[in-house]
């Protein structure tokens, strides 16, 4: 009944906080409105944070790697004693521990550096860069359109109940696909900025560093920053060849610096354990992985159970948009955002829903864009009762979708049983940094 509680409380503040934005929305006081979705976003978030328990799905491996990091920084370990011969492919049983990047598993290191070994320590550096993403989604909504589609798009990103999840733990990929989305959606906003910024060559580097953070967060999917601005580029009428090459030859050499070190550095180490890793994530794209196996159509689907069923709506509108003679520019690049990650993906033979995600604030923008148009058009829209239908869902779906991915009004033991009997064990032991729990 706590727990219950502690949910409809979230819910009802998270409400005010949307009801209040709302208002200073349609006063036009960006700020304030922006202000009231970003209290709505930590809300809901620290909501999710507050299970007192690590979760099975992947929580608890990336916290034990992060935890043992914070005793050597330079080797990232599972079981940091080896006491029986181990499987160097068995990810959850086995030493050197090479499964995801070291960049969201240092920055949860250093975080329980700080603070201590606890849950809030773990969870704190994702919360905070979730937070961070629904700004940014604001930003580059402003940038390309304006701030009434900017804060509608911030709002569906500061609801959507996975990528919630995700901050606070409750599944897979958790903190890892967290910081990537970040640093993803970070070298977008960066290469937006670069279209039509003087210090072209400056961001570039910025570019660069943030494609090397989402590679060392999870991977191959990160070099969707440069093919993004690549793209743009060329679509940027005034942009001459020349100097596009030479962009890309700092972004290189910038992303580089960065990853280089890295990949040197476990090869020389740990060859058996990089050797294999690399392997594994070369041939995802031809192999199934995990059992991770679906259909062509797998992340079409997986669309309209992320974004709200009626996402479909604003996508085919957006290539509607794109075919006839005098596109928008910006619904292109939205578009290609979401687009290109999606194809690659599809072909791919492992397929998991969270691999949709950094295309996740491309379908917030979009969808806040056709909404903006649609409560433009409803007083001249002959059937105006179906529009408003249309609206209504549109804006719904992904308020029921947070509602059910967040479990605010569920009966949950948030607080299981085993552990607070790990804690007891963790308190009478005095064990310090060899924890049973957190």
């Amino acid at each position: 009944m706590e727990n219950l509680l502690f949910g409809i409380t979230t819910f009802l503040l998270s409400l005010v906080s949307i009801l209040l934005s709302l208002r200073y929305y349609k006063r036009s006081n960006y700020k304030f409105a922006l202000l009231f979705i970003l209290i709505c976003a930590l809300l809901l978030r620290v909501y999710v944070a507050s299970d007192a328990f690590l979760h099975t799905w992947d929580e608890r491996f990336h916290a034990l790697v992060a935890k043992n990091l914070t005793k050597h920084f330079l080797k990232p370990t599972l079981y940091d004693e080896v006491v029986f011969p181990y499987d160097i492919e068995n990810w959850v049983a086995n030493h050197v521990w090479l499964e995801k990047g070291p960049v969201p598993l240092i920055c949860l290191a250093l975080s329980m550096k700080v603070l201590g070994v606890n849950l809030f320590a773990l969870r704190l550096p994702s919360v905070i860069l979730s937070l961070l993403s629904v700004y940014l989604t604001f930003l580059i909504a402003q940038m390309l359109f304006n701030k009434r589609i900017a804060l509608m798009a911030a709002f569906f990103h500061s609801i959507n109940g996975l990528i919630i999840e995700l901050a606070g733990g409750r599944i897979s990929s958790d903190h890892v696909e967290t910081f990537f989305i970040f640093f993803v959606e970070l070298g977008i906003y960066f290469s937006i900025l670069s279209y039509h910024h003087k210090r072209k060559f400056l961001l570039s580097v910025f570019i660069g560093l943030c494609t090397g953070c989402a590679v060392l967060s999870k991977w191959l999917p990160g070099l969707l920053v440069p093919l993004f601005w690549f793209i743009g580029s060329l679509m940027s009428e005034h942009k001459k060849l020349k100097k596009i090459l030479l962009q890309m030859l700092i972004i290189s050499v910038s992303f580089l610096f960065l990853v280089l070190p890295y990949y040197l550095y476990i090869f020389r180490n740990f060859p058996e354990e990089s050797s294999w890793v690399f392997k594994k994530f070369i041939f995802a794209f031809s192999d199934t992985v995990e059992g991770h196996q679906a259909p062509a159509y797998y992340y079409l689907h997986k669309m309209g159970v992320v974004f709200g069923e009626l996402i479909y709506v604003p996508v085919l509108l957006s290539f509607y948009s794109i075919i006839r003679r005098k596109p928008n520019r910006n619904v292109i690049l939205i578009t290609l955002w979401w687009l290109t990650p999606l194809v690659i993906f599809s072909f791919a033979e492992t397929k998991r829903a969270t691999y949709l995600l950094i295309t996740a604030p491309a379908f917030f923008i979009l969808l806040a864009f056709y909404l903006d148009k649609f409560q433009k058009k409803i007083s001249k829209f002959k059937h105006r009762t179906l529009y408003i239908i249309l609206v209504i869902l549109l804006a719904g779906l992904p308020i029921r979708y947070s509602i059910e991915r967040t479990k605010v009004f569920a009966v949950r033991d948030r607080n299981p049983m085993w552990s607070q009997e790990l804690r007891q064990i963790d308190n009478k032991l005095n064990c310090n940094d060899k924890c049973l729990g957190f």
